[in-house]
């Protein structure tokens, strides 16, 4: 059992890597690992991860397969004064599985200056309920990341709350705080639409879009980051649901939004 650090590393060094099955989601690997090692595979490999990253666009094009060599492909799109787009995928068998755009922006004076809002924390860090591991029940992933809800919101419970809020943070942090861990993280919080099935049913991310704002306060390897969640609207089969994440002391981090789909009808 690899740690997050361990192929954060590998993905930064080579073009090819195998993950193990602790990190798996059902029958794919975890979308927020595979996500993260996208990412920092192309920015390593452009020096990008000295600029600052503005957005992320994922595709979730298939499934990921635990113990099957994944592949690392990235293209500079556009180059301006400004910004800078790239494309980056991870593939299996020659076939893309996740693919993502990530923008990278210089720093521009502007008279247009908006302070968002910080965070109040329904529930303090020790307050919440962590998400247990129960091997067999739980996704395999679970075991290397700590959630901790501060709503009743519990998958499959038939609640009618459409807002689901709560700290994360990894078992065993990177070295560093960086995007890519971010990212990962995220990604790892149930669908806020699981509270309101009331058994359990498969759900997958198929689009994700992720903005990261400039500039914010550094996080130290062992902080816990703020997860708030709510449905914007859901029907026919899909979610689009819209997040807001924060550092401890409130300020506001990324914002993330996910077109869900849920197979609770056949």
């Amino acid at each position: 059992m690899q740690s997050f650090q361990y192929y954060l590393d590998l993905a930064q060094r080579n073009s090819s890597l195998v993950i193990d099955t602790s990190w798996a989601q059902g029958r794919s690997v975890f979308g927020g690992l595979s996500a993260a090692l996208v990412l920092a595979h192309l920015e390593q490999k452009t020096f990008l991860n000295e600029k600052n990253l503005r957005s992320v666009n994922v595709n979730f094009c298939g499934a990921v397969t635990a113990e099957l060599a994944c592949e690392f492909e990235y293209q500079i799109l556009s180059e301006g004064r400004s910004v800078i787009q790239v494309q980056g995928a991870l593939l299996q068998e020659g076939k893309v599985k996740t693919q993502l755009i990530a923008c990278y922006a210089i720093d521009r004076q502007s008279s247009v200056q908006v302070e968002a809002q910080k965070s109040s924390p329904l529930k303090q860090r020790e307050e919440s309920n962590v998400l247990p591991f129960i091997e067999g029940l739980t996704p395999n992933f679970v075991q290397h990341v700590d959630l901790a809800l501060a709503t009743k919101s519990i998958p499959f419970s038939g609640s009618t709350s459409t807002h689901m809020a709560g700290w994360m943070s990894f078992k065993q942090p990177p070295e560093h705080f960086s995007d890519a861990a971010i990212l990962a993280l995220i990604d790892a919080w149930p669908p806020v639409l699981l509270p309101m099935l009331k058994a359990p049913a498969p759900t997958s991310s198929i689009t994700w879009n992720i903005e990261f704002i400039q500039p914010r306060e550094i996080l130290n390897n062992q902080d816990a980051l703020y997860y708030s969640c709510d449905i914007q609207q859901a029907d026919l089969g899909y979610g689009h649901t819209e997040a807001k994440i924060y550092h401890p002391n409130g300020q506001l981090v990324a914002l993330s939004r996910q077109l869900v789909g849920v197979y609770d009808k056949k």
